[in-house]
């Protein structure tokens, strides 16, 4: 059975992008294998359908897996690590260890509310760690080992997110245009004379 679903090319294909760069998105599929986006989503509805990849709702996205290559909770961190602002905010963490949200500020370059939004979601998911302190707060990874191995696997992936190719779009010079006879340079005077 699933020789039959990877039997046509352009599914084999987005199979191959989903295995590789596992949580990427419908627009992520769609322009890593430059196919367009109806075609994209067909061709993943019929590989979910076939049990050969799951999807995960991650806010506004849905995110693609590739059936029982990753566990939950990877699925769950690739899902936050695919964005590009908590993914900076956790290799700063590594890097740095326990950090302020001004020095986090500082290593990213992001605005304070921007990097309180992403630390929130991430102490919320579990991947960061709030200890109390004054006069400020310091964040952590929680499972470095698991976080770093995670980052370290799929780094190629998780960058190259941002590098794709895009995808092919059809423009109005792209569409044939029937090409006619120059009009007489007196035509419109006598039609209209």
């Amino acid at each position: 059975m699933p020789n039959d679903i990877l039997s046509v090319a352009s599914r084999r294909r987005i199979f191959e992008c989903v295995s590789t760069h596992p949580g990427a998105h419908l627009r992520d599929v769609a322009r890593r294998c430059t196919t367009p986006l109806g075609t994209s989503l067909y061709h993943l509805d019929y590989l979910e359908t076939g049990g050969l990849i799951v999807s995960r709702r991650d806010g506004r996205y849905k995110r693609y897996f590739a059936s029982h290559t990753v566990g939950r909770r990877e699925k769950e961190v690739l899902s936050l690590l695919r964005h590009d602002a908590p993914r900076r905010l956790v290799e700063a963490l590594l890097a740095r260890g326990a950090s302020t949200q001004r020095e986090l500020c500082d290593a990213v370059g992001v605005s304070r509310s921007t990097v309180s939004f992403h630390l929130n979601r991430l102490v919320v998911d579990q991947v960061v760690a709030r200890t109390p302190q004054r006069p400020e707060a310091t964040y952590d990874v929680t499972d470095v080992p698991f976080t770093s191995d995670l980052l370290a696997r799929f780094s190629e992936s998780l960058r190259s997110a941002t590098a794709a190719p895009p995808a092919p779009r059809r423009t109005p010079s792209s569409v044939p245009v029937p090409v006619s006879e120059p009009a007489a340079p007196d035509a419109h005077v006598r039609a209209h004379g």
